[in-house]
């Protein structure tokens, strides 16, 4: 495969982002990577969605203006290629063709939109680059618009589902108690049979957590006790975001769907009896790209 620069771009509900990694041939004649560029936008498209069942003039605008901005960026890190992807937003938005056309059109680049079920299998694809054990670890990606449960076992994926779960639907009311039911359900076949099972966590949220804990780790991953985990929880959950702002430095929009995203969290741990969450500080933006990057490898 060709060294240099791969790209990401992962268009959420609540965010856009962009992951470029450095690709090289390590000491141990291997294909590595490095991230070199992560860059958040706050674009909340779900808040439209949510609300109205299409996406505003406005925010497509936005989007555009978003997907220019990255693309300025690749263009000066002379990537190699680069994946873009659209989530739960997207996929559920009344006009979300015409926002993809409306971006191709303004940027060149166009969007493809991933399923619930394949947004999962991506993001436990990181599996690999984490230092797991042979036991079973249960991914659990919270998103603006839906949550991705992956079981990995052996450091493989076994199976993956996705949940109309996501913190914003959440805010907006439009979570439904079967799909929650649905949820807890898969979650409990998993305790049946694999017993007490510990979680991987992914998404800016459950980062966030870690970030407010004690900041340990184990292997030289973030981990964060369920404990002191749930303690945080119940602690800001009674405040206001303004004051979650002020006491943890949380940004405006960080502030309101760290506590749907922390409900979530917390339902999971406890019916899998878990100990502790794993956080390794990635999401679907790099799985895209080392997704990417595996294909470049597959085709030399």
């Amino acid at each position: 495969m060709k060294s240099g620069y791969y790209a990401g771009i992962d268009i959420g509900t609540n965010a856009a982002r962009l992951v470029i990694k450095d690709t090289f041939v390590n000491q141990k004649h291997e294909i590595d990577s490095i991230e070199v560029q992560k860059i958040r936008i706050p674009l909340r498209l779900g808040v439209d969605v949510f609300k109205n069942g299409e996406l505003s003039q406005k925010k497509i605008e936005q989007l555009g203006l978003t997907i220019l901005a990255f693309k300025s960026i690749m263009e000066i890190y002379n990537v190699n290629d680069f994946s873009c992807f659209a989530t739960s937003a997207m996929r559920e938005a009344k006009n979300g063709q015409e926002a993809i056309e409306y971006v191709k059109e303004k940027t060149g680049i166009t969007i493809k939109i991933i399923s619930g079920e394949d947004e999962a299998k991506t993001v436990s694809k990181i599996a690999k680059n984490i230092k797991l054990d042979d036991s079973p670890y249960v991914f659990i990606d919270v998103g603006g618009g839906s949550t991705e449960v992956t079981l990995v076992k052996n450091k493989k994926a076994v199976e993956s589902n996705s949940y109309r779960l996501g913190t914003l639907r959440i805010l907006a009311s439009q979570d439904k108690q079967e799909t929650w039911d649905s949820f807890k359900s898969k979650l409990k076949e998993y305790k049946s049979k694999y017993g007490a099972t510990n979680i991987v966590g992914t998404g800016g949220n459950i980062n966030r957590y870690w970030k407010m804990s004690k900041k340990k780790e184990k292997n030289y991953i973030p981990v964060l006790d369920v404990s002191t985990f749930s303690d945080i929880y119940q602690d800001i959950r009674l405040m206001t975001s303004a004051e979650r702002m002020e006491k943890f430095n949380i940004k405006p929009d960080r502030a309101d769907v760290i506590i749907p995203a922390g409900e979530i969290f917390a339902t999971a741990s406890k019916i899998l009896d878990s100990k502790t969450i794993l956080v390794p500080m990635i999401g679907l933006s790099d799985g895209i790209v080392d997704s990417l990057i595996q294909e470049h490898i597959d085709v030399i």
